[in-house]
């Protein structure tokens, strides 16, 4: 429960702070496809694994600062996942975990006129609310310990898109994990990544005189 309400209340109170300046309210879904970089703790040696789509939808902010430069933090669920190859000894396994996310993005637009090119950096908090692990015809569910898979993830994201006039968005992404999503000395090392596209919808908000 607590981490399902720690991000609301987060960017509610993001919202509040930003009451005083231009806001633009909007909604963003996207797909992508996942991968992770598994590192083994006792050799360092990387391992590869196989893509899995996943997909994230989300409400958020955004924030004008200076004419083009803009804040956009939003809240958005997001599943993503990995899959480890089949070999003689054991079949695919194929990992999911489903997170809550706050991006706290950056916005640059290329233009003046609200619409055409514009570039998003920044952090993403994320918090695992369900997990599992697919190896043949079996599906287990994920713990998370200390000594298992890892509640709070760490992301860096970069997006790249275009607005329309009709305020309709359309992006294309890259995120980067920064932390592992294992804890512990017995687990590996795994960071996941993603690209994906997505596309986002603004409504105009008071304050907003673009």
């Amino acid at each position: 429960m607590v981490i399902r309400i720690v991000p609301l209340v987060t960017l509610l109170t993001l919202s509040v702070i930003a009451y005083a300046q231009p806001v633009t309210w909007q909604v963003r879904a996207g797909w992508h496809t996942s991968s992770a970089q598994i590192i083994d703790k006792a050799t360092m040696k990387n391992a590869t694994t196989n893509h899995l789509n996943g997909f994230t939808v989300g409400t958020g902010i955004r924030v004008e600062f200076d004419k083009q430069l803009y804040f956009t933090p939003r809240i958005q669920y997001s599943l993503h996942g990995y899959e480890l190859g089949a070999d003689k000894q054991e079949p695919a396994q194929q990992f999911r975990l489903h997170y809550i996310e706050i991006p706290v993005l950056l916005q640059y637009d290329f233009s003046k006129t609200n619409r055409g090119f514009f570039a998003q950096i920044g952090p993403s908090i994320g918090a695992a609310i369900a997990g599992s692990q697919k190896s043949g015809n079996q599906v287990s569910p994920l713990r998370f310990a200390m000594t298992q898979y890892n509640r709070v993830n760490v992301d860096a994201l970069a997006h790249f898109g275009y607005r329309f006039k009709n305020g309709l968005s359309l992006d294309a992404s890259y995120t980067y994990g920064l932390t592992s999503i294992t804890n512990g000395d017995s687990l590996p090392i795994v960071r996941m990544a993603q690209f994906g596209i997505g596309l986002s919808y603004h409504f105009n908000k008071r304050g907003n005189q673009k």
